[in-house]
């Protein structure tokens, strides 16, 4: 008779289901993380963070802070307030709570709020870090500052809700693209307000009154789809088991998706011609851009360095661009060593020193790319005009002529004759 009391009307059931979830959520924390442990450094890191939190507001900023304009600050605040529409429907919902529209009505408006509410209190947590660039650097205070917070994060409400619409209701590379769409809309919106109407107050409270009207209009949209209750439940199971995914994909790996066919570089031909090592590196090349963890991470390490080449101050710059270079060197090794590895390349001829040279065209051509960019990057901060530029050429050179063939294996296979033995 409790039991049924306690499930006599919708908001029952959505605290129960969100109690569930963060006893999930802890669970799941608990099977990696000793608390005890945690707390030795969770303490010290607290007070350290504090001390340095201090520093930012009675001591001279940081150099990279006057680098970073208002515009990229607002963004990345935008991106905090991002987050995923977590409904709390289960599949098992089908049987009889889909049946009843008011219940399910009741547990979709629950569950937006959360969701907002979640995006909302984790985009503040981030905000009060931001806070001493926004207040000390770009001088955003009081009024300015309240209104700022009100149109990024409603904007950021939007911008989820109406994502969440669209994982729904599409699937394969249109969902992709009209999420990415969105998002930049969402960007781009906010962009162009902090750069032209930052203090017009009736601007901007205006776009919150239109954003507003969009949400309800949005949310009026969400309660109404029907025909996706099945993409609403698998929407909510990936976002239930986040967290859970990260924690396993760190201990065990992500496991590589297998495709009939690939996508990527399809058609491209041989990208070397000639001798047995230069075919050994075409297909060593393309196998490590087709795998979607390493061309991923290729990227992020590429466009991360940038920045950490272009703000240090001269002798830093120096050496992490030195370290860059050798670290890209080193994980692209590594994916080359994988490839040469494999079990499919014991029944192919190949000596030892044919997987070397091979491996070190491929990961020359792999690195030109980045090298160059935080070459020309290095460069242009250095010197000036022609001469950045021929600085950065020569950067370059000399960088995928020397890191590949530093960090490349000395023996990827053994010799015929140890294998006898």
């Amino acid at each position: 008779m409790n039991r049924s009391q306690q499930l006599s009307h919708p908001g029952a059931l959505f605290w129960r289901r969100v109690l569930a979830h963060w006893t999930y959520q802890r669970k799941s924390l608990a099977t990696v993380v000793d608390w005890i442990v945690m707390l030795y450094i969770l303490i010290p890191g607290l007070l350290l963070g504090g001390g340095l939190y201090r520093e930012l507001w009675t001591s001279p900023l940081p150099g990279w802070a006057q680098f970073l304009p208002l515009q990229a600050v607002v963004v990345i605040l935008l991106f905090m307030f991002s987050g995923r529409v977590l409904l709390f429907l289960e599949e098992a919902d089908v049987l009889f709570l889909r049946q009843q529209r008011e219940w399910m009505k009741g547990l979709l408006i629950r569950g937006m709020a959360y969701s907002h509410a979640m995006s909302a209190l984790k985009g503040l947590l981030f905000t009060l870090l931001a806070l001493p660039i926004l207040v000390r650097e770009h001088e955003i205070t009081g009024g300015t500052l309240i209104t700022l917070l009100v149109i990024t994060v409603v904007c950021a409400w939007c911008t989820n809700l109406w994502a969440g619409m669209i994982r729904s209701s599409c699937k394969g590379w249109r969902q992709h693209l009209l999420i990415y769409a969105v998002r930049w809309l969402s960007v781009g919106l906010l962009t162009l307000l902090v750069s032209l109407w930052l203090e017009v107050y009736a601007v901007l409270w205006t776009i919150v009154v239109i954003l507003l009207i969009v949400l309800i209009l949005l949310s009026r949209r969400r309660l109404a789809m029907h025909g996706t209750f099945m993409a609403d439940t698998r929407e909510d199971a990936r976002t239930r088991i986040q967290l859970t995914e990260k924690l396993l994909v760190q201990a065990v790996g992500k496991p590589p998706s297998v495709r009939s066919k690939t996508w990527f570089m399809r058609k491209s031909g041989r990208l070397f011609k000639g001798t047995a090592e230069k075919r050994l590196a075409d297909a060593g090349l393309k196998a490590i851009l087709r795998h979607p963890e390493s061309l991923t991470l290729y990227i992020q390490i590429t466009l991360v360095g940038i920045p950490a080449v272009w703000l240090p101050p001269l002798i830093i710059k120096i050496v992490v661009y030195i370290a860059l270079v050798l670290m890209i060197s080193y994980w692209l090794n590594t994916r080359w060593a994988v490839f040469a590895k494999a079990e499919f390349m014991h029944v192919l001829p190949f000596t030892n020193e044919q997987h070397r040279s091979a491996g070190i065209l491929a990961v020359r051509t792999l690195l030109a790319l980045p090298a160059f960019l935080y070459s020309l990057v290095a460069g242009l901060t250095l010197f000036q005009g022609g001469v950045g530029w021929l600085a950065a050429l020569a950067l370059t050179a000399a960088a995928v002529m020397i890191a590949p063939s530093l960090m490349s294996w000395p023996m990827y296979r053994e010799d015929k004759h140890q294998q006898d033995e």
